[in-house]
């Protein structure tokens, strides 16, 4: 995105001081597409009227509601706010606790407090039962958990071992965002990757209700969405429903890459599935260590339990560049289950990298009206969701929120 911003600007900053650059240049050779360029192609061919559609409705739509600030105006595409998002946060510090050998794991669950102090919470259930957001203190640093969430800041590979802590059966909408494998990260040591073969891993069937609608973000590389298609969910017993489109936009409405771009694209894929049933496929040890135990009930830590929290603050995200201010989607037919076989959704994306759009609101009216829910991978916290990963605290640190009061004559929108 900077690069394909910081060209535009070189070239509009040569036009407007009227300097020409005669140098003769070598005419570059295009690059022959491999067979995975291709493909992406094709299905970029097949999907972008889709695409454009949603968005020019979506856009129009947006105008009477005044969602976006000088519309249609050229913007800087948030890199000076992405660079302060950077430079925020203490990196990847906890995550590095995270790794413990499994035989060393002391599994029990811990109920926060507000304004707490916390030395270590890796590897354990934690959960706010308030009903409004706490600051805790872990670490050196304070972050910010939101309302009624529950988390596990572990390992990803030794998440069967809390499968009976979390509740079998239990999740009616498991989410995942893999860190899929990708040159140019492993370039650039942006963040951990993980193989594909250890996604096999994931118990998802033990956690999943009757049911159960699964999601799972893919890059737009068409080898990712065929194995998430072609063989994670056959192993998973998931039948395959449908994919969703998430578009980005700046916040003057425009997309943050050119949309026929042949490189990257503005937009990524919620690919979207159903459980069938709740037994996991025996493979090989290779893949994955089966596991006999017996079913148990969840330990529900918050039964019968009231906290007592410190409510004299409220807490909201502050208005860096970039945070998602506004989201909008566009819902179309739907199939038996009442989970639409076509959603496209819009919203300027956060600064902060790898933040995807909120779903618990887009989610709602296609799952119970209690549901439980469970993101794996997660890089940050939801209100009443339950969260797993070794960057649970990622997007949670109070460099990115402020306080406010009631007295604050501009409140700030999430």
């Amino acid at each position: 995105m900077d690069s394909q911003f910081e060209s535009k600007t070189s070239v509009q900053e040569r036009d407007e001081d009227t300097i020409v650059n005669r140098k003769k240049r070598k005419r570059k050779r295009k690059s022959v597409l491999n067979d995975g360029k291709i493909k992406a192609k094709t299905y970029h061919d097949k999907i972008i009227e889709v695409i454009l559609h949603a968005y020019k409705t979506l856009l129009d739509g947006s105008k009477d509601m005044k969602l976006f600030r000088d519309l249609g105006k050229s913007l800087d595409n948030n890199v000076a706010a992405r660079k302060i998002a950077a430079n925020s946060g203490p990196g990847d510090k906890l995550r590095e606790l995270c790794y413990t050998d499994i035989n060393d794991l002391d599994i029990e669950t811990v109920t926060l407090k507000s304004h707490g102090v916390y030395d270590d919470l890796c590897n354990k259930l934690v959960k706010n039962c308030s009903n409004s957001p706490i600051k805790v203190k872990i670490k050196d640093d304070f972050y910010l958990l939101p309302a009624e969430c529950s988390f596990i800041m572990g390992d990803t590979v030794n998440l069967k071992y809390f499968t009976k802590i979390l509740g079998r059966n239990e999740f009616d909408f498991i989410l995942l965002d893999p860190p899929w494998e990708n040159k140019s990260v492993k370039r650039k040591k942006q963040y951990w990757t993980l193989d594909n073969e250890e996604l096999f891993k994931i118990p998802v069937p033990e956690l999943s209700a009757p049911g159960c609608v699964i999601g799972v973000w893919v890059t737009n590389k068409m080898k990712h969405k065929d194995f998430v298609i072609q063989e994670l969910f056959p192993f998973w017993n998931v039948d395959f429903i449908t994919t969703w489109y998430w578009i980005k936009v700046t916040k003057t409405g425009s997309t943050v890459l050119d949309i026929m771009s042949e490189h990257k694209k503005p937009y990524e894929i919620l690919i979207l599935g159903k459980c069938k049933h709740t037994e996991m496929k025996k493979i090989s040890d290779e893949k994955i260590d089966s596991n006999t135990e017996e079913e148990h009930t969840k330990n529900d830590i918050c039964k019968n339990m009231k906290c007592k929290e410190n409510l004299s603050e409220k807490i909201s995200s502050k208005s860096l560049d970039g945070i998602c201010n506004e989201r909008t989607i566009l819902p179309a037919s739907l199939n038996n289950d009442n989970l639409p076989l076509e959603m496209t959704m819009m919203s300027v994306p956060s600064s902060i990298h790898s933040m995807k759009i909120p779903l618990q609101d887009i989610m709602k009216p296609y799952l119970p009206e209690t549901p439980n829910c469970l993101e794996i991978f997660a890089r940050n916290l939801t209100p009443g969701w339950c969260c797993y990963g070794n960057e649970v605290f990622k997007h949670q640190h109070m460099d990115y929120f402020e306080v406010f009061t009631k007295d604050t004559k501009n409140s700030i929108r999430l």
